[in-house]
């Protein structure tokens, strides 16, 4: 059985536990999220209130059932901007439950891979791609995302990369790290998301994310050349 699938423009990290549209994750509570989990393996088939009753709570809780599923279906049809009248995702069947009705491609973790977001710092002309897990900002040549200007620390901050999110944090530099021209405390990281302004001191980056679709080839010298799927006229 898969453990990711991709429908439009969404992909559901069932391994991760994660919602994503082009790349970006989508918060999703718990009872949603395994709803939504059992509607996609089970797409194009009637999934009925009694079925998604016993997949998410049992036999042995006790809640109002029908009023718990009604709220998991709307905060499911409110993440993939779906329309209950006209259902691009999860149809009603009335009086019986409800059937995914979107083609739900099952991914394997290897195709998974390939599928995940590129991030990029850009400033300028210039364009740095940023790897999974730590990449360090600043004057240091072995930086990641390498600035030499005078007001920008060696180390000066840290921008930390997994497949769901991606955080910056300041090293205690001299002239401090910015989101948006708010301060970064040094204990205090912050997520950014795409088109997120950073500042090194005076300088600012932006923060990008290039969907899955979009792919990226090798920088040469602090650029980047970006390919784009061809057109199918």
């Amino acid at each position: 059985m898969s453990d990711s699938f991709r429908f439009g423009e969404f992909e559901l990290d069932v391994a991760a536990y994660a919602l994503r549209r082009n790349g970006q994750r989508i918060k999703l509570e718990q009872a949603p999220m395994d709803l939504l989990v059992l509607l996609v393996r089970k797409a194009g088939r009637l999934v009925t209130r009694t079925d998604m009753q016993a997949a998410l709570w049992g036999g042995d809780v006790f809640v109002d059932h029908d009023a718990a599923i009604n709220t998991a279906i709307r905060k499911i049809r409110r993440a993939l901007d779906d329309d209950a009248e006209q259902p691009d995702f999860v149809e009603t069947v009335v009086g019986k439950g409800y059937r995914f009705v979107a083609d739900a491609v099952g991914m394997s973790p290897n195709s998974l891979d390939h599928r995940l977001p590129t991030y990029l710092v850009t400033r300028g002309k210039q364009q740095f791609v940023l790897n999974t897990g730590e990449n360090l900002l600043g004057r240091d040549p072995r930086a990641t995302v390498y600035i030499e200007h005078p007001s920008v620390s060696r180390r000066h901050a840290r921008i930390s990369l997994d497949p769901t999110r991606a955080v910056l944090e300041d090293l205690e530099s001299r002239n401090g790290t910015f989101v948006e021209g708010r301060k970064v405390d040094v204990d205090a990281p912050i997520e950014i998301h795409d088109g997120a302004i950073i500042g090194l001191g005076p300088i600012a980056m932006t923060f990008v994310v290039l969907p899955a679709f979009a792919s990226t080839v090798r920088m040469t010298g602090g650029t980047t050349t970006r390919r784009t799927p061809r057109s199918r006229g």
